[in-house]
């Protein structure tokens, strides 16, 4: 396998065994895939944002038998928008409006909780929903985490505690953790798995309705001590997918590459797991990450994607926030035209990398 100026684009291509061997095999297109994947990370997606577009403006349209998209937290947001009428219509609103948002100095939960839900249903409107549950070949799956016990609590004082048990467990074991969060997925009833791509947790799956399609989309980025718990279906206590599966590290495809855009170069297996790092991902063959290059990110505004630090990092200058994220906004296209090259060159074994 050659790689040649892999160093000169801003785009670096990680490739699973399984991913790799299909793509040595086959190379890449839109019915090569097993499933699409959406990572949890806030603000970071915005340097996603021109990738989506192409992928699901213009890439998959040529799309014809079913494809499970399946997100958590930011991710089920991002596919939301991509299973819309007219996809990068719906994905520049949704940008838009996660860059405008804006709270008071000292917001409380209920306030993030109100701008969170009022961004989901500008993005719905009065028939994303249906349009959604009817897309052609997308099928959307929103894992999310039910929270058992104290991790369930909206006061401050019980659910630290709570989440401070959560961690100690899962520092033992990520099968420890289930004792406190159990996986509930919320997916489109026109899809069923022919295999188990969301092993343990005590994991629930759920059928996607129109009536519940924004507080699933909702629970699923509901992050503990910044969101309010969510309620679905009449059950309380739901909150960030990303807790139980931050980037995505499930057998989400039993043939078929798992691809999956991504802002970081490492993967993480859930949420409590960002400083543990001898825990690697272990369920990621068939995934493609497509994800920036350090060099590419060094050139942004503070050197960095955006995340949720810049709220703070900005509490007296929302408007330099807004700038500089919609900077981001604007040169994710540099990344967009990179994978543009790459699906017109079918090149990519000359850049890919194993996982």
């Amino acid at each position: 396998m050659t790689r040649q100026n892999s160093s000169l684009i801003p785009l670096a291509f990680k490739a699973g065994p399984l991913a790799l061997d299909i793509l040595q095999r086959e190379g890449l297109s839109p019915h090569s895939l097993g499933a699409v994947a959406g990572a949890a990370g806030g603000p970071k997606w915005l340097v996603l944002a021109a990738m989506d577009k192409l992928i699901f403006g213009s890439w998959l349209a040529q799309r014809k038998t079913p494809l499970p998209l399946i997100g958590s937290s930011i991710g089920s947001w991002r596919f939301a928008a991509a299973t819309q009428k007219s996809p990068v219509d719906a994905i520049t609103t949704l940008a838009t409006l996660y860059v405008e948002q804006q709270y008071s100095d000292h917001p409380t939960i209920t306030e993030v909780t109100e701008v969170a839900r009022n961004i989901v249903e500008q993005l719905l409107g009065n028939n994303g929903a249906e349009a959604t549950l009817g897309h052609d070949w997308a099928r959307l799956n929103i894992i999310t985490a039910h929270c058992q016990g104290a991790t369930s609590s909206d006061k401050r004082a019980r659910l630290v505690m709570g989440f401070s048990q959560a961690f100690l467990a899962n520092m033992l074991s990520r099968d420890r953790l289930s004792q406190h969060l159990h996986r509930h997925v919320f997916a489109d009833p026109r899809h069923r798995f022919t295999h188990q791509p969301f092993p343990s947790f005590n994991t629930h799956m759920q059928a996607l309705t129109p009536s519940n399609l924004t507080d699933a989309l909702l629970a699923s980025g509901s992050i503990p001590f910044v969101l309010e718990k969510i309620c679905v279906n009449g059950n309380d206590g739901y909150r960030d997918g990303g807790l139980i599966d931050y980037h995505m590290d499930l057998p989400l495809a039993d043939e078929g590459i798992v691809l999956m855009p991504h802002f970081s170069k490492r993967c993480v297996t859930g949420w409590l797991d960002k400083n543990i790092p001898w825990r690697r991902p272990t369920a990621m063959g068939r995934h493609l990450v497509i994800c920036p290059t350090d060099e590419w990110i060094a050139t942004l505004p503070n050197s960095k994607i955006p995340d949720r630090s810049d709220f703070k990092r900005y509490r007296n200058q929302p408007d330099q926030r807004i700038r500089d994220w919609q900077e981001v906004l604007t040169r994710s296209q540099e990344l967009a035209d990179c994978l543009a090259d790459r699906i017109l060159k079918n090149d990519w074994l000359d850049h890919v990398h194993p996982l």
